[in-house]
């Protein structure tokens, strides 16, 4: 954006608000709890910037004028207003809507005599939306500000909850009558607003999530003839009136899954009225060519026209793959609806189609997602698919081919309901071309099941998170530095009791048939008291590592199975000097075992780091890779022609807002583009130290895939996207094999020319989508269509380059 357009921006913010009275927060001091931390604005001016009255220019977070904190719950501002003060307002300038920040789910004001000692004034995010709602979908400047208030005190306080980035930069007071000094605190008293703001955060969330869609339905509602209008906007106030009575205490099993509760499926009704209003059915049925199965939809988008909703799926053989269609209900009533397969193989439930239920699940950053997968409920003969009121729903099937024959079927999806029959066609392609039960790309997530409970993994859940990541291609376990003990040393660095192998012999026995198993060890500059570089240590560390290739053999492995990563992102000197150090002895011990390195330098100094020089694998951070320069993607780009394996990972997050398809399933085509073998992300186990069903109460960022809870394990589609990404690597794989073979068989030359354009070019285009979108939004504009099409065309392709395969 540029500064003209940033201008503007200020120009209608300050035209939209007036300070309803004297500002008595002007170069008042105050105090920060945590300290700021966000890089690019993060300076001593901070202890100043947020009462000196000046508004931020340019991009806010990237100017010292702002003030910023990362994965901070919540951020205390306590200003000093150096005596009593009647307060009538308060306001908080910031800025969202790009590059993953969104505007902050609450701020909790609170007003004292002293700073430990507060009451309660209430709510500034949802005060303010009373005047107006903060802009959605693209980079905006907002005040969340309010003159409801009647109090006094010498602190006020601002508690803010906002995830994963908070950015402020001018608070601002407003006078109150002198007449209030007199009168008693309003409110609750408050000892400890973090521990009050913590227990408050779960009735915030989802109040924001109730006014989030009242607004909504409410500016849809223009558009309504005025009987509807009238109904409806009754209706929406008598909603927005109930808010107040929400409840404080939630029960622990609580999940985020819309509608939240009662008052919030009444939003939805008043939905379903414009709905049908506009002319909708009362049950819609619309498929992918009006809305693409990976696209990001809200719940407030209208039932689709679609003549054709066909589900059409093309595979080879033995692989999963997914299709869809959506339902949408314009009545008053929930309505469930039976589904039964005709015309397919196997019956009106065949035993390859899973049908799921996708879920719409509400997130920290208030943004409501489709991304749960849970399995429809199956009854007899059919499966049942609930459609609440005012909601639609997608219907999500997973087929996998294994042991079908290949050929053409064509069926149909019965559908019925109190709302009548409906049918969707469905298309399977299934070709006579058979993908490997064991991919080529290897694939991991740092899901430390060799511990019993850890981030999200519990005792309860840990095996079925095991078997679910093998069977979607998770072939690279990661385990904690417990999996590699050192044992015990003599002050000449010869072991003397040899490390006890009872933990590693567990976690390969539940990783039994995994291609590679990674070790993060979390070295530091000492072995034991041994410090790095001396003659003990350097003995002692060739002497483990020695350990464990005899003990890795001996279990029937191989000791180049096993990678070990030493320093987590490394990015300054002194992690390459520790990494450096410990690498000298261990590939002079020469056993085979690897060394993996996760470098995060974000310039061109990564190509002098001597930790990468020592490694055997180099997987750098895919986003840092697309967000630096062409010379950066070309250094690592050439690692494999040196001698190098290259591999990628990702650990962005909050996960669930985003991008399925070019986050997840696109990973895998750009470690086909630039010669990678393995796959990574942060992190499998990770949600937040909560549920994943319910990202409210968690105490930290969700980076988990896949929907997990202590007692169970659910799909999503960022971990469908996973697998089926695995799968495109290897049709890209397969087609490289038959494009060599056919070079010796004589072929047509433009059959390989034209399979070789696959290949390269239509592979970089695909890749280079995610340039556009650095952020990896769910909500960015994108042809989420674009792999499916190339893949359908490497199907042909192999077809016909396999002499043996008809086309189909």
């Amino acid at each position: 954006m540029n500064t003209l357009a940033l201008a503007a921006l200020l120009a209608t913010l300050s035209q939209t608000f007036q300070a309803p009275s004297p500002n008595i927060a002007k170069g008042a001091p105050y105090t920060l709890q945590p300290a700021p931390n966000y890089t690019y604005c993060t300076e001593p001016g901070d202890a100043t910037q947020l009462t000196d009255g000046v508004l931020t220019m340019e991009h806010f977070w990237t100017q010292a004028s702002t003030v910023g904190w990362q994965n901070s719950r919540p951020v205390v501002i306590v200003i000093d207003l150096g005596a009593d003060k009647p307060i009538r307002g308060v306001s908080y300038t910031t800025a969202a809507g790009v590059a993953g920040v969104y505007w902050p789910g609450s701020i909790q004001l609170f007003a004292g005599d002293d700073a430990k000692h507060f009451h309660w004034l209430g709510d500034l995010v949802t005060l303010s939306a009373r005047k107006s709602a903060a802009p959605l979908g693209e980079y905006a400047l907002h005040r969340f500000c309010t003159d409801e208030l009647k109090a006094h005190g010498r602190y006020l306080a601002l508690a803010v909850l906002a995830e994963p980035f908070t950015f402020v930069d001018e608070i601002e007071v407003y006078e109150g009558d002198a007449a209030w000094l007199s009168s008693p605190m309003p409110g609750e008293a408050i000892d400890d607003v973090v521990a009050f703001t913590t227990r408050l955060s779960m009735r915030v969330a989802v109040q924001r999530r109730l006014q989030q869609d009242i607004d909504a339905v409410r500016s849809r509602a223009s558009g309504a003839n005025e009987s509807v209008r009238t109904t409806v906007l009754a209706e929406l106030d008598s909603v927005q009136n109930a808010l107040a009575d929400l409840p404080t205490d939630f029960p622990a099993d609580f999940k985020a899954i819309l509608p939240l509760n009662e008052l919030h499926a009444r939003v939805f009704r008043a939905q379903a009225q414009l709905w049908t209003a506009a002319g909708a059915t009362p049950l819609g049925v619309w498929g992918a060519n009006a809305q693409p199965i990976w696209n990001f939809r809200t719940p407030y988008d209208a039932p689709k026209a679609d003549d054709n909703p066909t589900v059409r799926i093309d595979m080879m053989q033995n692989e999963f793959r997914s299709g869809a269609f959506y339902l949408g209900n314009a009545t008053q009533d929930h309505v469930d609806v039976t589904l039964r397969f005709t015309g397919l193989p196997g019956g009106t439930t065949p035993s390859y189609i899973t049908v799921h239920e996708a879920t719409w699940t509400d997130t920290r950053m208030g943004v409501p997602v489709e991304a749960a997968l849970p399995l429809a409920l199956r009854d007899g003969d059919a499966y049942t698919i609930r459609v609440h009121s005012g909601l639609s729903r997608q219907v999500w099937l997973t087929v996998h081919s294994k042991g079908i024959e290949a050929g053409k079927y064509s069926g149909s999806i019965q559908l019925e309901s109190t709302l009548g029959a409906r049918e969707v066609p469905i298309e399977l392609t299934v070709y006579p071309i058979q993908s490997p039960d064991k991919p080529r790309l290897h694939c991991g997530g740092w899901d430390y099941t060799d511990q019993p409970a850890m981030y999200g993994v519990t005792p309860q859940n840990r095996e079925a998170l095991i078997a679910f990541l093998k069977d979607h291609f998770v072939d690279s376990p990661w385990g904690t530095s417990q999996v590699l003990p050192y044992g015990s040393f003599d002050a000449d660095g010869k072991m003397t009791t040899p490390p006890d192998t009872k933990h590693f012999d567990e976690w390969i026995a539940r990783w039994n048939g995994a291609s590679q198993y990674c070790v993060f060890a979390a070295v530091g500059e000492h072995l034991a008291s041994m410090p790095t570089g001396s003659a003990p240590f350097e003995r002692a560390a060739k002497e483990w590592f020695t350990f464990w290739s005899e003990h890795i053999r001996a279990a029937g492995l191989k000791p180049e199975q096993f990678a070990v990563l030493l320093v987590d992102e490394p990015y300054e000197p002194q992690h390459d000097a520790v990494i450096a150090a410990w690498a000298k002895p261990l590939r002079e011990a020469n056993t085979g075992i690897r060394l993996w390195i996760d470098p995060t330098h974000r310039t061109m100094a990564v190509t002098e780091a001597q930790s990468i020089a020592v490694c055997d694998a180099v997987c750098p951070n895919r986003q840092v890779f697309y967000q630096a320069e062409q010379p950066y993607r070309d250094f690592f780009a050439s690692l494999p022609g040196k001698g190098k394996r290259l591999e990628f990972y990702s650990c962005s997050g909050p996960v669930r807002v985003l991008d399925p398809y070019s986050y997840h399933r696109l990973q895998a085509w750009d470690c086909w583009r630039y010669g990678a073998k393995a796959s990574y992300f942060w992190a499998f186990g990770d949600t937040g130290g909560g549920s994943a069903w319910n990202e409210y109460a968690a105490k930290g960022t969700c980076f988990t895939p896949l929907f997990l809870d202590a007692t169970s394990v659910t799909t999503g589609k960022h971990m469908e996207a996973i697998r089926e990404g695995i799968e495109d690597y290897e049709y890209l794989a397969m087609l490289n094999d038959a494009v060599t073979a056919a070079k010796d068989k004589n072929v047509d030359a433009t059959i390989i020319e034209n399979a070789q354009a696959l290949l390269k070019d239509a592979v970089a285009n695909i890749t280079d989508a995610c340039v556009n979108n650095k952020g990896f939004d769910w909500n960015e504009t994108m042809d989420r269509n674009a792999a499916d099409v190339v893949r359908v065309k490497i199907l042909e392709m192999l077809a016909r380059l396999l002499n043996d395969v008809p086309k189909l």
